[in-house]
């Protein structure tokens, strides 16, 4: 049996209540009294739900659920979500839409509260309630998390590895360096593969996961950490590492007060146009957060 745990997305097709984002509360509370009162509105489940593959979307979203259909025709697979706002939860549950987040430089990462990456630590084991022993002995574990996730999710992993050892799969396609315990377990990308298959680069991970899982299946491919990475190797080593852009990054308030000049001063009604004279001016942002960002300034304006 294969396991697959992804990541839950910023972008989602329904609005939170605002109780259940993070921007939602005062930096004066502390993380700890935070981890309550989420818990208890989770507990409540006061909200509408949806059933995850309704509620999240995206690019990479939408590699992963290829993957998981991928790897249905031919082992039994499920599909899990490492979801900051709920923990770890299989992809048919019902949940309610939520804004938290690991990623840094958001208006709700959870990290603000400490500024540093142990809030994210101890957020998740905290907001976490599903056991490594609900996973059968038998399965192969493919984890396919961005590096501040599994920043976050690092005692569940020594878990998962403690109990099924080279059956873990942490797949990786950044250039942050692995933690040292995860470091035999990984299957490592790197910017090769968006020279072969061109695409948004905070997809990269589900994007490579997805072209692999075609080659495992296509090639049978043994499931062993040294036969994926050789493969991954021999099909990449004729392709030049991407050039990315050297751009700023900025946190959210930062470009909220960029987005608010290009309004007020410089007229722009688009966000296409104010990502494009803020990408001119040699600052980062990715397509949707920007839109998602400009709606927000813009509405009440």
């Amino acid at each position: 049996m294969i396991e697959i745990i992804s990541s839950c997305t910023n972008s989602k097709t329904k609005m939170p209540d605002k109780t259940l984002t993070i921007e939602y509360y005062n930096k004066e509370k502390s993380l700890d009294e935070i981890i309550i009162i989420w818990k208890n509105i989770i507990k409540e489940n006061e909200f509408n739900k949806y059933v995850t593959t309704d509620l999240y979307k995206g690019i990479g979203w939408r590699a992963t659920l290829n993957t998981y259909n991928l790897f249905t025709d031919y082992y039994e697979t499920e599909l899990y979500i490492a979801s900051a706002g709920y923990g770890l939860i299989q992809h048919s549950m019902k949940i309610s839409s939520y804004d938290a987040t690991f990623t840094p430089r958001t208006l709700n990462s959870i990290e603000k509260f400490n500024k540093d990456k142990i809030s994210n630590i101890k957020w998740w084991d905290n907001i976490n309630t599903f056991q490594v022993d609900s996973f059968s002995d038998e399965s192969y574990i493919f984890v396919i998390l961005p590096h501040n996730y599994l920043i976050a999710t690092q005692n569940f992993i020594k878990k998962l590895i403690k109990k099924h050892g080279k059956r873990v799969f942490i797949f990786r396609a950044n250039q942050n360096e692995a933690l040292s315990f995860m470091k035999k377990y990984t299957v490592e990308f790197d910017l090769r593969f968006n020279s072969y298959q061109t695409g948004t680069l905070s997809s990269l991970l589900s994007r490579s996961v997805l072209w692999l899982s075609k080659e495992i299946v296509e090639y049978k491919i043994p499931f062993e950490h040294h036969l994926f990475q050789e493969h991954i190797e021999n099909k990449m080593k004729n392709y030049p590492q991407y050039k990315m852009p050297k751009r700023e990054q900025l946190s959210e308030e930062k470009l909220i007060e960029k987005i608010e000049k290009m309004i007020s001063n410089d007229a722009i009604t688009s966000a296409s146009r104010g990502l494009k004279k803020l990408r001119e001016s040699g600052i980062a942002c990715e397509q949707k957060r920007f839109s998602s960002l400009f709606k927000k300034v813009k509405s009440p304006l």
